[in-house]
């Protein structure tokens, strides 16, 4: 599928589903730029791969120095070569509802899951920084298609970052870049278990009888991201596909 001089950065590499796509993209051929905050679980996701030379770890905080982001961005290009796909799935799943709503929360949940990924956006987007064909791809949430309670911002932030990635790609295809958003349902992640952990144990069985073919894992997500990064996809922007098992 990718070329090993075609490098993509993969953002929440250091588990879950963002660990699956880093790991999913040196396996079809490609060199992975792998950005976490945990340099140990980084390290341990490097030795899991199957080439462990294409993959290079990068430790990074995203609500640390915001504004720089962009000007990150166009740094990696300059140090590995212009980024050929950019995979955004760091972010939080925090539960949260009307009754607690307030700004510093509203704010927290919007700078990770909107404001993060669009400034990211920006700098892979800038001519420097990407090269002619490739893809980027944010992990959005089926709760900014499926709203439920207990996701109110997050979900709201979702919806948005959904809406972002449409009107991207439409500025951004006469460079021949594509844009996508991939909304997972429930997978099982170090984030679900957390989420289940706080919500109780008869959480993961109501949650399950509105999926019929079950809860996903990082790996049904990360084949799909996968292709969406490749020149298999390259007629194919501007879209936003929900892998949810059934769910209704």
């Amino acid at each position: 599928m990718f070329t090993a001089d075609q490098t993509i950065l993969v953002t929440g590499a250091s588990s879950g589903i963002g660990r699956a796509i880093a790991l999913e993209c040196i396996a079809r051929g490609a060199r992975v730029l792998a950005c976490g905050r945990n340099a140990q679980r980084l390290e341990q996701a490097r030795q899991a791969a199957c080439a462990p030379e294409r993959w290079t770890s990068i430790q990074r905080d995203f609500l640390t120095d915001m504004k720089d982001i962009p000007h990150w961005v166009r740094g990696l290009a300059r140090e590995h070569g212009k980024l050929w796909g950019l995979a955004h799935a760091a972010g939080e799943g925090l539960m949260d509802c009307l009754q607690v709503y307030g700004l510093e929360r509203a704010r927290r949940h919007f700078d990770i899951n909107f404001h993060v990924p669009l400034l990211l956006a920006q700098g892979f987007c800038d001519r420097r920084a990407s090269a002619r064909g490739g893809a980027l791809l944010f992990v959005a949430s089926a709760s900014a298609v499926f709203p439920e309670k207990g996701h109110l911002l997050y979900g709201a932030a979702k919806a948005a970052l959904a809406a972002a990635a449409k009107s991207i790609s439409q500025e951004v295809a006469p460079r021949g870049v594509r844009v996508h958003c991939l909304s997972p349902g429930i997978v099982d992640t170090p984030m679900e278990a957390a989420a289940e952990a706080s919500m109780g144990a008869e959480y993961r069985q109501n949650q399950l009888q509105g999926y019929p073919l079950g809860f996903g894992r990082p790996e049904d997500v990360a084949v799909m991201a996968a292709f969406l990064l490749s020149g298999q996809a390259a007629w194919i922007t501007g879209q936003n596909f929900v892998l949810a098992g059934g769910r209704y």
